[in-house]
């Protein structure tokens, strides 16, 4: 077939030569054959498939028996009863043959979760669940069962209470079966009987109840070597952002192709001559085919991006040189596509990025094997917030729901409560876990530390108060779970989250209302009582309703409150109306203002805890940067505040010059942000009979405007 179509454009008289060649190598791009496309990038959606739009499908194999002489690809239905045979393009449906497990009917739904296909007997394996059990059967074809009735996988210990198998895929090695366990984080292999012969950990599974997204397993060759494929992703998505390579021992090689399909299921790796693919199945029956490229080299994988409490971003990463893990050149930084201006030895794994930019951006890596040689893709990205709501630490949580949070001042240790499994659990300052405290509620709801309170003439001290989902009395009981005593709160709604305001003896709570859904902020006595209206934001503003999330901050006396929009909102206890702070919590993950994505809130120092409750995690999030005594305006931190200091700011600003190991100290007007202002208003206090800088001033001290987003490091 010519090709006139494509270059048709040249013809047309009177058009732009620049236009005409734009025009034409744009729709060159564009062209496909029903085998590539040209010029793809590793990750690119070559195509998307509607043959099987509607159902209802889990997994997909391909069959190499060369019928039709190029291949094709068998894909699950999930509870239909139905196998499809369809074109390696995915866009002809050869034949359909019955699922050995048949329809999914009531009241027995066994659902399909995977197929394989084993070229050496022309035979597809077929994994579904019935009932507990995951369950394997093999049938020719043209849908005859072989060797009925199949066998039981058999999840290795201590996982089989637990597992959850998805995706099948056969080695060809070994005559062995993958699988992947989604609850469990695990990769298995396993023999024909359903015996458990390899268990691999996904990488990033630390500590092992991480939330690790993803449905499907592939298992292939790279150049004669057993490789196994992943969808992956994590706790701040959705659905898997890519597929990953594991060596069969669990390594990871680098190799990842990213998934720009949202709902992925299953998936098969193949070939087509030089050209790599992947095949996706998607939620709504869709089938994507994806360009897969191996670089050279290999970038660095296993990005992570962190802030810590003093506004600096910190990124580790694993390396994947020719060299083992070492690149023979260099490493470099990229933050939102830009080098930062930082090269870093091949060896290195880590990097502070010591003056990062306020707000949101993505940081990515890139490597090479020789000293000024070419460079690897850019790796897969990390997205780091800076500033007022960036994540300092998050921890999985270890049991299944994290309804609300508290923490004790003194020791830093922070408590949460689980009202789906019934628990407390107790982690340190640094969100590890200690371990459980009994629960005084079958389902405990809103938790509060509580310093000092005194009820009925009693003082107590360093106690818990905890409340339940299903009622509204709260139980006092100490750190160890022992009963102290129990008084009910004055409330026929729903109570959700809980917060303790020690000054006054006073408790705060978010109230649903079961009739309308609305919320409201009431605030009790040490015995339950209310003492003063229930409240919520004026309705002029049209804020979303207020989700269970409520913490007391003493050092403004303020509430700060999680809505249903994903916003944390400091609000008048008394008026409810919203005070200053506002805190956009997206840097949480995709969904963060869907309701109910978010449980208890509960300060700490600067810093905020939150309970992502479809996350299932722990996040601490940034209020403002932490940081010692300073004195304003001293930017090379002498306890003087002179020319130097100015003209270090100003050398910082527009030389690179050095940065401040205190940027708090340096913004010498006080107003949140290093700029030109700062070396301008130096030089008016030093020579012009200026204002005097804000406080700390005549002497180092703390920051009364601590609700900025400039830190400040022990010298």
């Amino acid at each position: 077939m010519r090709n006139e179509g494509i270059f048709a454009p040249f013809a047309l008289r009177g058009t732009p030569a620049k236009l005409i060649l734009g025009l034409s190598l744009s729709l060159l791009y564009s062209y496909t054959t029903s085998t590539e496309r040209l010029w793809a990038a590793n990750g690119d959606v070559l195509s998307v498939s509607t043959l099987l739009e509607g159902e209802k499908v889990t997994d997909i194999a391909l069959d190499t028996s060369g019928n039709p002489p190029e291949g094709s690809f068998w894909v699950a239905g999930k509870q239909n009863g139905n196998i499809y045979q369809v074109s390696l393009d995915l866009n002809t449906l050869l034949n359909t043959i019955s699922n050995p497990f048949g329809a999914a009917q009531f009241p027995d739904f066994v659902l399909t979760w995977g197929i394989a296909y084993r070229a050496s007997s022309d035979t597809l394996f077929v994994l579904a669940s019935d009932g507990p059990d995951f369950k394997v059967k093999e049938v020719t074809t043209s849908g005859t069962e072989v060797g009925a009735p199949g066998f039981t996988i058999q999840p290795p210990a201590p996982y089989a209470a637990t597992a959850a198998v998805r995706s099948l895929s056969y080695d060809t090695v070994l005559d062995e079966l993958w699988y992947l366990d989604v609850v469990n984080d695990k990769v298995v292999r396993t023999d024909l009987t359903g015996v458990s012969t390899t268990v691999l950990s996904l990488p990033g599974d630390n500590p092992p109840e991480t939330t690790l997204r993803g449905d499907g397993v592939a298992f292939d060759l790279d150049g004669g070597q057993p490789r196994i494929y992943v969808s992956y992703g994590d706790v701040f998505q959705q659905d898997p952002s890519r597929v990953i390579q594991l060596k069969d021992d669990g390594v990871a090689t680098g190799v990842e192709v990213p998934l720009a399909v949202a709902g992925s299921l299953g998936f098969q790796t193949y070939q087509i001559g030089q050209q790599l693919r992947l095949a996706v199945v998607l939620e709504d029956g869709r089938m994507a085919e994806i360009e897969r490229t191996v670089p050279a080299p290999i970038p660095p994988s296993q990005l992570q991006c962190s802030l810590t409490v003093t506004n600096k971003v910190e990124l580790t990463w694993q390396n994947h040189g020719s060299g083992g893990s070492a690149y023979g050149g260099q490493i470099f930084i990229l933050r939102n596509g830009v080098g930062v201006g930082t090269t870093l030895t091949g060896a290195d794994q880590q990097f502070e990025d010591a003056t990062p930019l306020e707000g949101t951006s993505t940081y990515s890596l890139r490597a090479s094997e020789t000293i000024g040689g070419p460079q690897s893709p850019a790796s897969h990205e990390c997205r780091v917030t800076v500033g007022t709501s960036g994540i300092v630490r998050w921890v999985p949580f270890t049991g299944t729901s994290p309804f609300d949070v508290t923490t004790d001042p003194a020791t830093g240790d922070v408590f949460a409560t689980d009202n789906v499994e019934g628990k407390i659990f107790q982690f340190d300052a640094n969100l590890d876990l200690v371990g459980e405290i009994p629960s005084p509620w079958g389902q405990p709801g809103g938790i509060a530390f509580v310093k000092a309170i005194t009820i009925q003439a009693v003082l107590y001290q360093d106690v818990l108060a905890v409340g339940r989902t299903d009622g509204t009395l709260v139980k006092i009981i100490d750190t160890v779970g022992a009963e102290i005593t129990t008084f009910p709160l004055a409330s026929t709604e729903f109570v959700e989250g809980l917060t303790y305001m020690p000054a006054a003896e006073q408790f705060a709570f978010i109230e649903t209302h079961k009739s309308t859904g609305d919320t409201t902020v009431v605030v009790t006595n040490s015995s339950g009582a209310r003492i003063q209206p229930a409240c919520a934001p004026p309705s002029f503003l049209n804020l979303e309703p207020m989700d269970r999330g409520i913490t007391y901050d003493p050092l403004e006396d303020t509430f700060l409150t999680v809505f249903d929009d994903g916003v944390t909102r400091e609000l008048d206890p008394t008026t409810c109306i919203p005070q200053t702070l506002e805190m956009d919590l997206e840097s949480l993950g995709e969904g963060f203002d869907d309701p109910g994505f978010f449980g208890g809130v509960q300060i700490s120092n600067n810093t905020l805890l939150v309970c992502g409750l479809k996350s299932q995690a722990i996040f601490r999030i940034l209020i403002f940067p932490a940081g010692p005594d300073f004195l304003r305006g001293d930017f090379d931190r002498n306890l003087a505040v002179n020319l130097t200091d100015a003209i270090n700011t100003a050398a910082y600003l527009f030389q690179q010059g050095a940065a401040p190991t205190c940027p708090d100290a340096a913004d010498i007007n006080d107003d949140g942000i290093l700029d030109v202002s700062d070396p301008v208003y130096a030089v008016f206090y030093l020579y012009l009979a200026g204002p005097e800088p804000p406080p700390p001033f005549l002497g180092p001290g703390k920051d009364p405007t601590f609700r900025d987003n400039l830190g400040c490091e022990d010298t």
